[in-house]
């Protein structure tokens, strides 16, 4: 079972790292900072969050040092706001903006756990800080102007401020909670209800009779923040970390109430049930996020750090019990890392190129970790949780159009699709149980560079197919290049594509087609077929096995300097006897490029040359890979390529599989081919498909007459069975995909 010294454990080892970055402003010895100590919002959540971390860690150690720098801390964040007598190290002061109380609401805990040791003047400033923001909340929150009558906002794509509502309206309700003799308290509670209601809001809500203090659910009503299928398009990409950033707001409200042991109003939980049943899909046993629309940040931060309060919190408030496994296998992660920089910090050793740039990033990233850690320190201290516990079954299936995001999980798999990612096209196919293996820039969906900085998928279409234990996803993209050196040089498309992702329905098998075509006459300087991302750190202990036809490679990160490639002649490769890769058709070899720098997370600015070492390592492996300054004509084929992944599988057996489970490959034009495969649920998979324009008739003939046919994409093509032959008239721009029984 875990408790609270589980936590205190390791806040006790950060506070040797933490040491490193306290500091005093000159001449006021009665104040310390922690960080930067500027006046952005990060700089001053980071304070806060510090705060937060050592006021608890000094209640629970009893250590009137650690008390004496909390409330120091916080009287550093209380002067400095627009209340207080003194600036921030930048000569100015914070608070009244969009997310000025976020570093307040994250770290009120801590401040319960040392309100006691607090003088009058301490207090009587608290509270200054605390109803000016909310009065600028009620007053002033997105007014350009007093007469401006729009105060919040919501929207599925545009306007998509769900956690930004949560934390404003929580705050507001706090506020009313500790100053109930305040004047404005029933406005401040008016104001939090529509910033709450407008937080985990959908659609439907528009039209909702539920009545919330008088007034119905439609009238508090703004926007959606979420889709009917919970999906969130936040920063513009299906953003699973910001599902668990809602959750973790909620949670610490939810606390507040429980440790005042007063009961909380009910609609501060609306849709926490249903947004739960989606997100617990993307949570991987160990507690690991599965973000399946990627991340533009530092992998395994921020959000993946909040999952500890919103796990608590589903904990406490729906009882699931799968909830301590998630929150067991997390604290694990956190120790391991812990335990590798041996100096106390949770990130110094992979963040060590961040924090050489920017000391403020990697101090709020510090300081998330131990907040959050903090917050389960403490709630596991003085509260009894997840009394009434239950097993919640989630359908291990989901599939949002908007996105083209498509998901799902079996016994021995799971694999998904998204086109409206972070780095799109993202693909994944891994064994539940391998957290250290996902990455998902671009991942499943090739990439080639051109001469411009800036090089990317432009998604153009998608296309989604469901069928009973599979699905497919065909879509079509351009890769645009951007941002050259030539002064007033527009961006170019470097190619037309076409990728073809098909799950099959027999828990196992994957099949990929990426075909790149070039547009114009162009030069490039790298190509990526396939693109399979293989992360190799500190979370699978810096090694891989590489397993071929040709040779076993023991794959050492490579960190020294400049890029390896190797080339492994083969058609198939196995990755840690768990994942196998075979090569169907486009490329004689395999090929694994590995780089000196982290290249995983941390979206620079289009413009930006230097390329920051974020510390986790990606070898890349391609069907095929090319370098140097390439050459390339108009209408010719880049990548052309198809490849089978499979789970949990051996190398010997993926050995097998290339040499006996593709049983025919056919070109019928040059814009249409069909592949024949043996299927692990020993049923034949036909794929056929239509690269072209123009409608096509493909004749397949087969050994053995067919007994059964049918086809899992809707009957969309003409078929004639006559013998051993099948005749497949398919469409332009269209596949087909065939179920058959010999």
């Amino acid at each position: 079972m875990i408790t609270y010294l589980d936590y205190l454990k390791l806040l006790k080892n950060w506070l040797k790292s933490y040491k490193n970055f306290l500091f005093s402003p000159k001449g006021k010895p009665e104040l310390l900072f922690y960080g930067t100590g500027y006046s952005d919002n990060w700089s001053v959540q980071t304070n806060l969050k510090a705060f937060g971390a050592i006021a608890v860690l000094s209640s629970l150690l009893n250590s009137k040092q650690l008390q004496g720098q909390a409330i120091k801390l916080l009287r550093f964040s209380l002067e400095t706001h627009i209340e207080g007598t003194f600036t921030c190290t930048d000569g100015k002061k914070w608070g009244h903006s969009w997310i000025s109380v976020l570093g307040l609401e994250r770290a009120m805990h801590g401040l319960e756990a040392i309100k006691g040791l607090l003088t009058e003047n301490d207090l009587l400033l608290l509270k200054k800080v605390m109803i000016s923001e909310s009065d600028w909340l009620v007053d002033q929150y997105y007014r350009r102007s007093p007469e401006e009558k729009r105060e919040i906002k919501a929207g599925l794509i545009e306007n998509n401020d769900p956690e930004s509502n949560i934390w404003n309206g929580s705050f507001l309700l706090r506020v009313s909670l500790m100053y109930p003799e305040e004047k404005r308290r029933v406005e401040y509670i008016n104001k939090a209800i529509q910033f709450i209601v407008n937080g985990l809001s959908i659609p439907s809500d528009k039209f909702s009779d539920e009545i919330i203090e008088g007034k119905k659910v439609s009238e508090w009503f703004v926007g959606p923040n979420f889709f009917d299928t919970f999906a969130l398009n936040h920063h513009g990409y299906l953003n699973i970390g910001y599902m668990v950033i809602c959750l973790s707001n909620l949670a610490i409200l939810h606390f507040t109430y429980r440790l005042k042991n007063i009961n909380p109003p009910k609609f501060i939980y609306r849709h926490v049930e249903q947004l739960w049943n989606v997100l617990k899909n993307f949570i991987l046993p160990d507690g690991r996020l599965l973000r399946i629309g990627g991340d533009t940040r530092i992998r395994y931060c921020y959000c993946q750090d909040y999952i500890i309060p919103a796990l608590l919190f589903i904990y406490d408030f729906l009882g699931d019990r799968d909830c301590i496994e998630f929150e067991k296998g997390w604290l694990k992660i956190v120790k391991k890392e812990m335990d590798y920089n041996k100096d106390g910090s949770f990130l110094s050793k992979r963040l060590k190129g961040l924090l050489s740039v920017s000391p403020l990033y990697y101090t709020r990233l510090e300081t998330d970790r131990a907040i959050t850690l903090s917050m389960g320190a403490y709630w596991r201290k003085m509260l009894i949780l997840g009394k009434k516990q239950k097993k919640i079954r989630v359908k291990n299936f989901w599939y949002d159009n908007y996105h083209g995001a498509i998901f799902i999980r079996s016994r021995k798999r799971i694999n998904s699709f998204c086109w409206i990612a972070a780095q799109p096209p993202q693909g994944l196919c891994l064994p539940q149980n391998k957290s250290d293996i996902v990455e998902w820039r671009n991942n499943l969906s090739g990439i080639i560079i051109g001469t411009g900085r800036n090089n990317y998928h432009k998604i153009l279409n998608h296309k989604e197919y469901i069928f009973k234990g599979g699905f497919a996803t065909l879509g079509k993209t351009q890769i645009i290049s951007e941002n050259f050196i030539e002064e007033g040089r527009n961006s170019e498309i470097l190619s037309e594509n076409t990728i073809l992702f098909i799950c099959l329905p027999d828990d196992t098998t994957t099949l990929v087609l990426q075909r790149f075509l070039s547009k114009n006459f162009i030069f490039i300087k790298e190509i990526k077929g396939l693109l399979f991302n293989l992360p190799n750190d500190i979370f699978n202990n810096c090694v891989r096995y590489i397993y071929s036809e040709e040779k076993t490679i023991k794959l050492l990160k490579q960190r020294k300097s400049g890029q390896k490639v190797l080339k492994i002649k083969s058609n198939w490769v196995n990755i840690d006897n768990c994942i196998g890769i075979v090569g169907v058709y486009g490329s004689d070899s395999f090929y694994i490029k590995q780089s000196c720098i982290g290249q995983t997370g941390l979206k620079l600015s289009q413009y930006e040359s230097q390329v920051i070492n974020t510390g986790l390592y990606v070898e890349e492996i391609c069907y095929p890979y090319k370098s140097g300054l390439i050459p390339i004509k108009e209408n010719e084929k880049i990548i052309d390529i198809a490849c089978l992944v499979y789970t949990e599988i051996t190398a010997e057996k993926t050995c097998k599989k290339a040499k006996e489970d593709i049983i025919s490959v056919k070109s019928h034009s040059k814009d249409a081919k069909t592949i024949l495969i043996k299927g692990e649920d020993n049923f034949l998979y036909l794929i056929a498909v239509n690269f072209g324009s123009i409608e096509i008739l493909l004749s397949i003939k087969l050994k053995n007459p067919v007994s059964k046919i049918e086809s899992l994409i809707k009957k969309r093509s003409k078929i004639k069975i006559k013998s051993h032959t099948l005749n497949i008239s398919l469409e332009g721009g269209t596949f087909d995909l065939f179920k058959l029984k010999i």
